[in-house]
């Protein structure tokens, strides 16, 4: 695969990280088992946190956010491995590229047995330069998993607020990671 393609998939995994959504409605998670329109996955979420789409929260988007999605990203006649390292390389560059990034730790996973990734980075936000007195925006920790299945790729990410309130929350995405299921049946 050429370093080309290589960046255009780096950049389609970090959107899948930071892909905002828009909010309608909030809703307690009464139900914690998700499986999705299409049937395409399944997963536990977690109990006594809020909904909307496919962004989860205990209290707020601004202080945590879960997010789970699969979409389309290529053409399956083209065998990519996400867990590769030269596509490992490629994301690890693209991110660093980007102002205020620091990757902490970025390697091989796997989602339902599907080879992946793990992505665990922080980011600062630059100063708002229209409010400048309002300082910078706090930093951020962010966590990405992904994995293609032939053509699908399913990205389930976590960002909160960096230090303890993405400590405090880790291990209720890593059990949200655990029980991602390919298939509304799994």
């Amino acid at each position: 695969m050429s370093s080309r393609s290589l960046l255009a998939l780096a950049a389609s995994f970090l959107l899948a990280c930071s892909s905002t959504t828009t909010i309608e409605q909030w809703e307690p998670v009464d139900a914690t088992r998700f499986v999705a329109e299409d049937g395409s996955f399944s997963l536990e979420l977690p109990e006594g946190w809020r909904r909307s789409g496919q962004l989860l929260t205990r209290d707020g988007a601004e202080l945590q956010a879960i997010t789970f999605n699969a979409g389309d990203v290529m053409d399956p006649s083209q065998a990519l491995d996400p867990s590769s390292s030269e596509l490992l390389a490629a994301m690890e560059d693209t991110l660093a590229s980007q102002p205020g990034v620091k990757v902490l730790e970025l390697g091989a996973a796997t989602l339902d047995s599907l080879a992946g990734f793990r992505m665990h980075f922080t980011h600062e936000p630059p100063v708002d330069p229209a409010a400048p007195q309002a300082g910078p925006p706090p930093k951020r920790e962010a966590l990405l998993y992904a994995a293609i299945d032939g053509s699908t790729l399913y990205a389930l990410s976590f960002e909160a607020a960096d230090g303890v309130r993405f400590a405090l929350d880790l291990a209720v995405f890593e059990r949200l990671v655990a029980s991602f299921r390919r298939g509304a049946g799994s």
